[in-house]
């Protein structure tokens, strides 16, 4: 990792940057942003997983909508369900159909299983928590595509990308730009990970 150059105020966060070759630009979807988005962060993340609660709710949340809704940042999370959390694959399944829907669809089932998580978690009874978030019109067209094959298959290539980047635990993110990518292990608090952004978009 190259030293020079750092101000200060960025060697702990530093600390934690693992450089690493770019993730394949494949066609997963932004979940907040544009695809031509100047900054491009991916998150492995796992809807069962206390840790990936706190870092969507305290931090991703807030990078949606400063900085993928304003164009500079496109999100995209990847599913990898650990095997110690039983429900975390349908859970996953629902956010996943959920997308096909659309974005927004996404972000209601996504903020509703990650606040509902400690509810969730002990039973897996996930569908009155969808029920609370979407409309009965898009819950039937989710519980529909949840269930089609191509649901899998989608989760199961999250996972090989996963194991391909050497990800063992969630949250795992990387943050692509000005042709370098950074992967970063564990929850990053906002004002930090605002201030690294901003020091991408204005080197």
């Amino acid at each position: 990792m190259r030293r020079h150059q750092v101000p200060q105020r960025w060697f702990l966060f530093f600390s934690l940057l693992v450089f690493t070759p770019a993730l394949a630009q494949d066609s997963a979807r932004c979940v907040g942003g544009k695809p031509s988005a100047p900054i491009r962060i991916e998150v492995f993340s796992d809807f069962q997983c206390p840790a990936c609660r706190s870092f969507y709710l305290e931090t991703m949340r807030s990078v949606l909508a400063d900085y993928a809704d304003a164009g500079k940042v496109c999100v995209v999370y990847r599913e990898f369900p650990l095997n110690q959390h039983p429900y975390a694959r349908p859970a996953a399944r629902y956010a996943h159909a959920a997308l096909q829907l659309g974005v927004r669809q996404w972000a209601l089932v996504a903020d509703a299983l990650y606040l509902s998580q400690d509810r969730w978690s002990l039973d897996g009874q996930l569908e009155p928590v969808l029920a609370s978030a979407l409309s009965k019109e898009d819950l039937d067209r989710v519980k529909k595509l949840a269930a089609e094959d191509a649901v899998e298959t989608v989760i199961d290539r999250d996972i090989a990308l996963a194991k391909q980047f050497q990800v063992t635990s969630t949250p795992t993110f990387f943050i692509s730009a000005n042709g370098k990518t950074e992967k970063i292990t564990g929850v990053i608090q906002y004002p930090i990970l605002r201030r690294y952004l901003d020091h991408l978009l204005n080197p």
